[in-house]
C-alpha cells in the first residue's frame, strides 16, 4: 500500500495469536490473565512480560521461523516463553515431560530447535543425550523446584529482565505462518510434528465462542498439560475472550476441588478419568461445585452412570461431549446439552469453522447412516506434518483432511464415534468396534475402567482382547466378565482374553496408549503358553 511500511502494511489487517493479547489487554486491562502459584498477571502485566520475552529472544538471536523446544510442567514462565515466540513470528515445540531420553533426543533433532528450555528437576536426564541435539545453541531452565542447575544454561526469566523495552516487536507475521510444532502422542507410532498456524487458532475462538460459550468473567483450571493442543486452546480462547486461566503444575484433584471452591471456577475441561475419579474423595457430596456453568468431557466419552451422579449433584451446570484432534487445532465436534437426551452417545455435531463429511473407502461421500472416515475442512485444519509431505498428502488427499477415525452422521448431522481405524480387530471374519465392547464393560457394576484391543491369534486372525480396572475394594475374575458380556454382546464380540490391572496408561487426553497394553499383553499371553 502506497506510504505504508512494510510492517505497518502487515500490520493493519493481519492474523497473529500474540496481537489477541494487545487487544484483550486494551479492553480488560485490570482482568486477571492467569494465576500460578503465588504469581497473578493482569492481562496488561501478561503483555508486558510477553513483549520483553519477546525483544528478549530477539537479543539473543531468535528470529522469526526459529524453533524453540520446552520441556517442563505448566507454569508461567511456559506461559511467556510460548507467547513471545509467537509475537516475533517463531514457533515453540513443547514436549511431553513423560517421555524417555531417546524419545526426547528423536523430536529435538526432528524439529531442530535454535533453542531449549527444561525445567530444572528435570535437566539431569538431559544432560545424557545434551550433546547430540546437534542444532541447540541455547540451554536454558526453568527455575520451578530450585534444583542446582548446570553453570552455562540461561534462566527463562533473563529473557523477560524489567530492563527490555516492553513495546510491540514489529515482526511481518502472515495467516499461514507457523504458530505451532506439535507431535503427536504417538500412541502406536512414530510421533509426527503437527505444524499448527497462526490462522488455525484465530478460528479456534470463534468456535470457542459459539460452541462452548466462552466469554468475559469466565475461570478456568488450567491443569491440562500445556504439551497438548487442547491446553492451548483453552488458554488462546480464554486470552481472547478475556477469562481467567488458573494454571496447575499438573492435575491434582486436591487442587481442582480446592480452586473450584475457592475461586468459583465457572468451567471445566478434563477427561473422563478425572470425572470418574473425583466422586471417590471423601465429602465429595458436601463439597460445594455451584460456581459450574459448564463441565467439558474431552478425550472419550464418560461413562453413563459417571455422568448421571454428576448431573445428579449439579443439576444446573450443562454437560458437554468434545471431539478433537491435534491436526484440526485441536477443533471437530460437540455435543451440547440440549442435545444429551435424544442423542447421549454422540460426540455432536461439527464445531463452527469445520465441515465434516463421512466418506468410504473410496473417498466418496457415503449416505447418512452408514458408517466411514470422518473427513473434515475449514480454517482450523493444519498445515500440516513437519518434513513429511507424503503422510500430509495422503492425509490431505482430495482436498479434504481424513482423521483416521471411523463414525457414522445421522440425519440431522450428529456424529457418533464407533473408532479409530487401527482399533476395529477383525477377528473371525467379523468387524469388532473396541469402543463398542468397551462401553458394554463400564455396564459392570464392579468395573472402574476397560480397554479393548485385538491381540495375533492363530484362529481368529486377532482376538478381542480387555484388559479391566476393578472398582477400589472388588475383585473380579475372568468368568464373570466374559459370563456378563454373553448375556448381551453376540458371540464373536465376547473377549477371548482378560487381563485385570490398576491402572490404565492413557494420555493426557484420556486416550489409552493402547501400543502399552499390546505390548504388555503380549508378554502376558508368552507367559501362558
Amino acid at each position: 500500500m502506497k506510504g505504508l511500511t512494510p510492517y505497518e502494511e502487515n500490520v493493519i489487517r493481519r492474523v497473529a495469536v500474540g496481537d489477541m493479547l494487545i487487544r484483550t489487554a486494551a479492553r480488560y486491562p485490570h482482568t486477571k490473565a492467569l494465576r500460578f502459584r503465588d504469581r497473578t498477571y493482569t492481562f496488561t502485566a501478561l503483555n508486558k512480560a510477553v513483549n520483553r520475552c519477546a525483544h528478549g529472544l530477539t537479543k539473543m538471536g531468535v528470529k522469526k521461523g526459529d524453533r524453540c523446544a520446552i520441556l517442563s510442567h505448566n507454569c508461567d514462565q511456559f506461559v511467556i516463553l510460548w507467547w513471545g515466540l509467537m509475537k516475533i513470528g517463531a514457533v515453540i515445540t513443547p514436549l511431553n515431560f513423560m517421555l524417555k531420553n531417546d524419545e526426547v533426543k528423536y523430536i529435538v533433532n526432528h524439529s531442530e530447535p535454535v533453542a531449549f528450555f527444561v525445567e530444572d528437576k528435570l535437566i539431569p536426564n538431559m544432560l545424557t543425550i545434551k550433546d547430540s541435539l546437534k542444532t541447540v545453541r541455547i540451554f536454558g531452565y526453568i527455575n520451578l523446584a530450585g534444583e542446582a542447575v548446570p553453570e552455562g544454561w540461561l534462566n527463562i526469566e533473563d529473557l523477560w529482565k524489567a530492563d527490555l523495552p516492553a513495546t510491540e516487536p514489529e515482526v511481518l507475521i502472515y495467516p499461514d505462518d507457523p504458530a505451532l510444532l506439535l507431535y503427536t502422542s504417538g500412541t502406536e507410532s512414530a510421533p509426527k510434528g503437527v505444524v499448527n498456524t497462526h490462522l488455525n487458532f484465530f478460528s479456534i475462538v470463534l468456535s470457542a465462542s459459539a460452541d462452548l460459550h466462552i466469554g468475559k468473567g469466565d475461570v478456568t483450571i488450567g491443569g491440562i498439560p500445556l504439551y497438548h493442543v487442547a491446553a492451548m486452546y483453552l488458554f488462546i480462547a480464554f486470552v481472547a475472550l478475556g477469562a481467567t486461566n488458573l494454571m496447575e503444575y499438573a492435575p491434582d484433584p486436591v487442587e481442582i476441588l480446592k480452586f473450584t471452591q475457592e475461586d468459583k471456577v465457572t468451567i471445566w475441561v478434563w477427561p473422563p478419568t478425572l470425572y470418574i475419579n473425583l466422586p471417590l474423595f471423601p465429602n465429595f457430596d458436601q463439597l460445594d461445585f455451584s460456581s459450574l456453568k459448564l463441565c467439558i468431557v474431552f478425550g472419550a466419552l464418560c461413562p453413563p452412570a459417571v455422568l448421571e451422579r454428576w448431573r445428579t449433584k449439579l443439576p444446573s451446570t450443562q454437560f458437554m461431549n468434545y471431539y478433537g484432534q491435534t491436526e484440526m487445532s485441536p477443533l471437530g465436534a460437540c455435543l451440547q446439552d440440549e442435545d444429551f437426551p435424544a442423542h447421549p452417545d454422540s460426540i455432536g455435531r461439527s464445531h463452527v469453522p469445520l465441515e465434516l463429511k463421512v466418506f468410504g473407502l473410496d473417498d466418496k461421500e457415503l449416505p447418512r447412516g452408514e458408517v466411514g472416515q470422518l473427513v473434515a475442512r475449514g480454517p482450523a485444519i493444519m498445515r500440516g506434518y513437519y518434513k513429511e509431505e507424503d503422510k500430509t498428502a495422503a492425509t490431505f488427499r482430495g482436498g479434504w483432511h481424513h482423521t483416521g477415525d471411523i463414525v457414522r452422521m445421522d440425519d440431522e448431522g450428529f456424529i457418533y464415534f464407533v473408532d479409530r481405524a487401527k482399533d476395529i480387530i477383525k477377528t473371525g471374519g467379523e468387524n469388532v468396534s473396541s469402543q463398542e465392547v468397551e462401553a458394554f464393560l463400564y455396564k459392570h457394576p464392579k468395573v472402574a475402567d476397560a480397554a479393548v484391543i485385538g491381540m495375533p491369534d492363530p484362529v481368529w486372525s486377532e482376538a478381542v482382547t480387555a484388559i479391566v480396572v476393578p472398582k477400589p475394594g472388588q475383585t473380579l475374575n475372568e468368568k464373570e466378565i466374559i459370563d456378563f458380556c454373553k448375556e448381551s454382546l453376540a458371540v464373536y464380540k465376547v473377549p477371548k482374553n482378560i487381563f485385570f490391572i490398576e491402572a490404565l496408561p492413557r494420555n493426557p487426553s484420556g486416550k489409552v496408549l493402547k501400543n502399552i497394553l499390546r505390548k504388555e499383553c503380549e508378554d502376558k499371553l508368552k507367559a501362558k503358553v
